[in-house]
């Protein structure tokens, strides 16, 4: 779930984190009480800040520095004048195999170990008389019987050597009390240019009962450009800043289980970030650093349960980098902060719809998904001895969801659900989901609902089979107590379709046959003019719509009742499309007809249609014109002519009627 950012991101941001910490580094050191004739306290901790465990096997430590005699640790690999030889000094190699955890720290006794566990009462995990091996085999480098650090100033260095390259390479590098051990190999052959000496800083010393902490990560130390192990220069840490002296028995806050939620975050997503953070004393504050789009912004976190500190940032609007890391400070003024992270915040990935799958359905057929939508028909609505209920998402399509199992799914839940796609006699189904579903909500909009002519169902039955959508029409026959349901045959202009009202779902008749609803049975009646919502189906290859529930029926009302008349009118002035004006106009037509509305010029060429039904009652509508010909194009400014024009279904009878229209022109 976590992962490092690269060092090559912080060469390109030097300003952001400059010296995370992507190696191990010096993190404590006990100076005294220690010297030739006592019980020895002093130790040394290392601290791994990385996710991965580190072989120590050719790492070196050393505080033999001699700068009078000029005898550097980076002259090992020479064989010669690579310590003081001093009693009192070491440079010691750390035990073949032994490897320090991820986020983990070690402690390392300055003499031997019953020395350490006879003033402390622990045991530590190296020592430097009994665990180290000798700097080279054959040779003694670990000073005498009693070598201890310096209590007033010295260096301590840990570095890496392979054992056969003609260079070192520093890990961390400590000096304390002044610069008299202070290490420059500027100008030494095979190595990049070290701090000059007198620009180079110090840490504090400590008293009895005191130590040495770093309270931070390597401040201002540049991350590339030196002789470190990863780039770094190790001798740029600004240690005056970095370390502090603090009672022997304290310890800096402990960061670990840094996460973050959601793991894969995409645009429009927030992110919690959490970390457990314990101290023995009192934690002051928690922060969470993060870096998005080249601006660093810091949030609190908070406590939440036990010593997990969380804190939640975004949504981020932008496919992009965030970078963080969490820093912890106790009342003592003790930090610690964790590694850099990298999260990749991405594009969310594009929503499988049940749309894409209709018209990829070869692609899909007997493939197993994972979609999200809303009930358009529940389940105990079509049938009572089985599950087949319908669906549909965002791209106005739906399809079946089947299982001999019976759930209780309403209209307008909200779902997430996983199954296999079949087809069955036409119909596209969703299988084996019964286990595999959530509710998410209750009470939703079906989304995408679509009013569309008849004939568009006739034309292309396949593409709206599962839909949930609205015709408009006339009742022109009914049969009912058909097969266990009735059969409602609605028309408009463009063509006619039947409307399958099963008595199982008790809107029109129960199950037995008997008529339950009295005023859905008035609507119905053949001649009335009504709306159905429904889903699309097949019913042997002939499409129909499947009515689910009484109140997606209703009366359909297309205007003010009118008086049996065809009459056209409009507003007496002219109207400017160019400017976006519409011109407003009203027309009646008798019933039982074809009304059309057309648009002609002055020579009688035809413009554009703007109303072409199927009417069974009279009625007086207002519409608008926008100036516009059937290309959708403005038509220049002129004189034009609205007509009307009504046919008689049965008699065959019309009427016209006319009224001017005009289109100015833009000053």
């Amino acid at each position: 779930m976590k992962k490092r950012i690269s060092l090559t991101w912080l060469i390109l941001w030097p300003s952001l984190f400059l010296a995370a910490q992507d190696h191990i580094v010096i993190s404590e050191i006990v100076l005294q009480p220690g010297s030739s004739t006592a019980s020895n306290a002093e130790y040394i901790k290392l601290y791994n800040p990385t996710d991965n465990p580190v072989d120590l096997s050719n790492y070196y430590l050393t505080d033999g520095t001699d700068t009078t005699n000029q005898k550097y640790y980076y002259n090992l690999p020479t064989g010669s004048n690579f310590w003081s030889g001093n009693g009192s000094d070491f440079i010691a190699r750390f035990p073949q195999g032994y490897s320090i955890a991820a986020q983990s720290e070690i402690i390392i006794a300055a003499t031997t170990t019953s020395a350490y566990q006879t003033y402390y009462g622990t045991l530590p995990d190296l020592s430097i008389k009994d665990s180290l091996r000798q700097a080279i085999d054959g040779q003694t480098t670990k000073g005498g019987a009693f070598a201890y650090l310096d209590n007033a100033a010295e260096t301590l260095i840990l570095f890496y050597w392979d054992g056969s390259s003609p260079t070192v390479q520093d890990v961390d590098y400590v000096i304390w009390g002044s610069k008299i051990c202070a290490v420059d190999k500027s100008g030494v052959s095979g190595y990049q240019n070290d701090t000059p000496i007198a620009q180079q800083t110090y840490a504090p010393t400590h008293v009895d009962g005191q130590k040495l902490q770093r309270i931070s990560d390597e401040g201002s130390e540049p991350s590339s450009g030196g002789n470190g192990l990863t780039g770094h220069n190790e001798t740029g840490e600004n240690l005056n800043q970095t370390w502090r002296a603090v009672s022997v028995g304290n310890t800096k806050p402990k960061l670990s289980n840094i996460i973050y939620t959601p793991g894969s975050p995409v645009v429009g997503q927030s992110i919690t970030f959490s970390a457990n953070v314990t101290d023995d004393g009192t934690i002051a504050t928690v922060k969470l650093i993060y870096t998005f789009q080249s601006v660093t912004d810091t949030v609190s976190m908070s406590l939440t349960t036990g010593s997990t500190y969380t804190a939640t940032v975004g949504p981020f609007t932008t496919a992009e980098a965030l970078y963080y890391k969490i820093k912890a400070e106790d009342t003592t003024g003790l930090i610690s902060v964790s590694n850099l992270y990298t999260i990749m915040i991405q594009e969310p990935p594009e929503v499988l719809t049940i749309r894409t799958i209709r018209d990829n359905w070869s692609d899909w057929n007997g493939k197993t998904v994972s979609l999200n939508g809303v009930m358009s028909i529940g389940s105990n609505v079509l049938r009572t001895d089985r599950t087949s209920a319908y669906m549909q998402d965002i791209s106005g399509s739906g399809l079946n969801l089947f299982d001999y199992n019976i759930t209780n799914l309403l209209q307008g839940d909200s779902i997430e659900i996983t199954g296999t796609l079949e087809e069955y006699q036409g119909v596209i189904e969703l299988t084996g989901w019964f286990s595999s579903y959530t509710v998410i909500t209750n009470s939703v909009p079906i989304p995408a609902v679509q009013e569309i002519p008849i004939s568009a169902l006739n034309d292309a039955p396949s593409y709206w089979e599962g839909a949930y959508f609205q015709i408009n029409g006339t009742v022109a026959e009914r049969a009912d107590n058909v097969g266990g349901g009735s059969n409602i045959i609605i028309e408009d202009v463009t063509g006619r379709t039947t409307v399958r009202l099963w008595n199982s779902t008790n809107v029109l008749f129960n199950s037995l046959g008997q008529l339950v609803n009295n005023y859905l049975d008035s609507l119905l009646q053949v001649g009335n003019m009504v709306f159905v919502k429904g889903v699309g189906s097949l019913y042997k290859s002939a499409p129909q719509i499947l009515l689910g529930y009484a109140s997606d029926v209703g009366p359909w009302i297309p205007g003010e009742p009118g008086a049996e008349r065809t009459i056209i009118s409009t507003a007496p002035y002219p109207f400017v499309p160019q400017l976006g004006e519409v011109i407003k106009y009203t027309y009646e037509y008798p019933s039982n007809c074809r009304a059309i509305v057309r648009v002609y010029d002055m020579s009688g060429r035809f413009i554009t249609t703007l109303d072409d039904n199927y009417y069974a009652l009279s009625w007086s509508k207002d519409n608008t014109w926008d100036g516009r010909n059937e290309l959708n194009q403005l038509v220049p400014p002129g004189t034009y002519l609205l007509h009307l024009e009504t046919t008689n279904r049965t008699t065959g009878k019309t009427k016209v009627d006319i009224a001017p229209v005009v289109i100015g022109v833009k000053f």
